[in-house]
C-alpha cells in the first residue's frame, strides 16, 4: 500500500516539543515495545454518565462495578485484536500481550515506524537532552485506522534533569503535625491499598526505612508493580528519584497501616496511560486510591492520549477508586506562547488536581504558592459541579475551562523526606496529591467504603469542609473567597469532610 493510500489516524498529531530541535536522523536500534490503543468492542463505552452520578452520591449508597466485570464488557473486541496482528505480522512485529483496549507490539524500531507512518527522528531541548521525537500523525491503512486509536512508545519526552546536591533548608512538617494541622480523623489506612504512579524513579527501602524510623512509624515497604519493561535503577540520580522518594514516604507516614503499590514505568505517554491503567483494573491489590506527582502541559500530550486518560479516569471513578494529580510546580504555566496553561492528567474532570500553599511565618494562616499550578482547560469544559470555574474565568477575561486544582494543601515547609540518606523538607504540588490520597484511605477505612470520585460533593452548595485561602497568587491568578485557579476549595479539615462523606465520630 502506497502513502497516499493510507489515512491519518486522528488525534495523533503531534507537534514539535516546546523549545526542541531536531539535531540527528533515528539511528538503527534494537526490537522495541509500544502499545497500540484500540477503540472498544461494540456497545462497549464506558457509562460516563453513571460515573458523574457516583460523584454527587453519598458513599454509602453507592454500587461499584467489579473490575473483572468492567474490563469485560468495554474491553477491546478480539477480533480487532486479530486485524491488527495480521497487519503487524507484515512488518516483523509480533503482539506481545493485550490488557482491556491496550495492545503490546514488540518489534525492530523500523518496521514500526514503517507501520504506522510515523516520521521520527532526534531531538534536542533547551537543555541539550536528546530524546525521540514523533511529529505529525500516524498513518495507516483505511481498516487499522477503523479500530486503531493510538500508538505510543514511539515517542519520548525529555528525561528528567539530573539531581544535584541534597540539603535541608527548612524544618519540615512531621507527619503528625501534618495529621494534625489538617484534621485527619483518627484512622491509620488499615485494609486500604493506595496506589501510586511512578515515572522512571528508583525507590530505595533504605531511604524509606529511615523515614518511617525518624518518625516512630511502623510501615511496610511498597509494593513495586513493573509497567512496560520500566526501568527501575539507573545510574545517575535524577529528579524522578526525588519523586520517587516523596510519594511514597509521605503517604506511608500518614497512612502507615495501609498497603502500598507502586506502579513504576517509563516516563513518556506510553508510560503514564498503562500505568494508570494497570492501577485501575488491577484484580490482585484493588486499590481504591491512586496518587499521580506527575503532569505536563495539555499541549504537549497527543489528543487521543488525554482522550484516553479521561476514559481511564471515567472507569476508576466506576469501579471506586479516587484519583489524585498534582497541578505542577510552575505556576500557571506561562509556556510556549506565553500564555497560562495547565498541566494533564490533573486537568481532567474524573480526577481532584491538587495544588499548593506555604504557611505564612509560625502562625497558621496559609497562602498560595507563586508556583502552584493552576488555571483553566483549554480542551476540557467546565465540568456541570464547577460552575464557579466559569465565573473565575470570566473575570480574569480568559475561555472557561475545567478548572484547576480543586484543592490544596502546604508544600512549605515541606515535609519529612529522605533521600540518599539525606533527611528533607520536601514539597511542591507532588507532596499534596500524597496527603490527599493518605487522608482519603484514612476515610475510607473508617466509612468501610471506597468513597471513589467525590469532587462533585466538594462543591456542593454549604459546603463546609475547608479552611480558605484568600492570600497570594500564582502569577496570572489570585487567591481569593471561595474556589480560586492557585489553591482550588483551600486545604482541607479531614473530620469535618470525613463526616460529609458518611465517616464522623464513632
Amino acid at each position: 500500500m502506497t502513502a497516499e493510500q493510507r489515512v491519518p489516524i486522528p488525534g495523533t498529531q503531534r507537534t514539535t516539543w516546546p523549545g526542541s530541535r531536531q539535531v540527528e536522523p533515528l539511528a538503527a536500534a534494537s526490537d522495541v515495545l509500544l502499545t497500540a490503543w484500540l477503540k472498544p468492542r461494540r456497545g462497549g463505552d464506558l457509562d460516563r454518565e453513571r460515573a458523574l452520578t457516583l460523584g454527587s452520591t453519598p458513599p454509602s449508597q453507592r454500587t461499584y462495578v467489579d473490575r473483572k466485570t468492567l474490563a469485560e464488557q468495554t474491553g477491546a473486541d478480539p477480533a480487532d485484536v486479530e486485524l491488527l496482528r495480521r497487519y503487524c505480522d507484515g512488518f516483523g512485529i509480533k503482539v506481545a500481550g493485550s490488557h482491556w483496549r491496550s495492545v503490546t507490539l514488540e518489534g525492530p524500531l523500523e518496521g514500526l515506524i514503517s507501520a504506522f507512518g510515523a516520521t521520527v527522528a532526534i531531538f534536542e531541548d533547551e537543555i541539550k537532552q536528546r530524546f525521540r521525537h514523533r511529529s505529525d500523525a500516524l498513518r495507516v491503512p483505511p481498516e487499522i485506522a477503523a479500530v486503531v486509536r493510538g500508538i505510543f512508545g514511539l515517542h519520548q519526552w525529555p528525561r528528567s534533569r539530573k539531581l544535584g546536591g541534597l540539603q535541608r533548608h527548612a524544618q519540615p512538617l512531621l507527619a503528625s503535625d501534618v495529621a494534625a494541622r489538617y484534621q485527619f480523623p483518627s484512622a491509620d489506612g488499615a485494609g486500604q491499598t493506595i496506589a501510586a504512579v511512578q515515572l522512571r524513579g528508583e525507590f530505595k527501602p533504605n531511604d524509606f526505612n529511615q523515614c518511617m524510623r525518624a518518625q516512630g512509624i511502623a510501615s511496610a515497604l511498597p509494593i513495586l508493580k513493573r509497567v512496560d519493561d520500566a526501568a527501575v535503577a539507573h545510574e545517575v540520580a535524577t529528579t524522578h528519584d526525588l519523586e520517587a522518594a516523596l510519594d511514597v514516604q509521605i503517604i506511608a507516614s500518614l497512612a502507615p497501616a495501609a498497603r502500598l503499590v507502586v506502579y513504576e514505568a517509563p516516563d513518556d505517554e506510553r508510560g503514564c496511560l498503562d500505568a494508570v491503567r494497570e492501577a485501575v483494573f488491577d484484580e490482585e491489590y484493588m486499590p481504591s486510591v491512586l496518587s499521580i506527582s506527575y503532569g505536563w502541559p495539555e499541549h504537549v500530550w497527543t489528543p487521543v492520549a488525554l482522550d484516553i486518560l479521561d476514559e481511564l479516569f471515567v472507569a476508576a471513578a466506576l469501579v471506586g477508586m479516587s484519583v489524585f494529580c498534582s497541578s505542577g510546580d510552575n505556576g500557571a504555566e506561562l509556556s510556549y506562547d506565553g500564555k497560562p496553561h495547565v498541566l494533564a492528567p490533573a486537568s481532567s474532570p474524573f480526577v481532584i488536581g491538587c495544588g499548593a500553599t506555604v504557611i505564612a511565618g509560625t502562625g497558621s494562616d496559609e497562602q498560595a504558592w507563586e508556583r502552584s499550578g493552576g488555571g483553566f482547560s483549554a480542551r476540557g469544559a467546565v465540568p456541570p459541579w464547577q460552575d464557579v470555574a466559569r465565573s473565575s474565568a470570566a473575570g480574569y477575561g480568559v475561555s472557561a475551562g475545567r478548572g484547576v486544582p480543586d484543592v490544596a494543601a502546604q508544600q512549605s515547609p515541606g515535609y519529612y523526606v529522605v533521600v540518599d540518606g539525606v533527611e528533607l523538607a520536601m514539597g511542591g504540588t507532588s507532596a499534596v496529591a500524597p496527603v490527599w490520597s493518605a487522608l482519603t484511605a484514612r476515610i475510607n477505612q473508617r466509612l468501610g467504603v471506597p468513597v471513589g470520585f467525590f469532587a462533585p460533593i466538594l462543591y456542593a452548595p454549604g459546603s463546609r469542609f475547608f479552611s480558605d485561602v484568600t492570600a497570594g497568587s500564582n502569577g496570572p491568578y489570585q487567591a481569593a473567597q471561595g474556589w480560586d485557579p492557585c489553591t482550588g476549595l483551600g486545604t482541607p479539615e479531614g473530620t469535618a469532610l470525613a463526616a460529609a462523606l458518611g465517616a464522623g465520630p464513632r
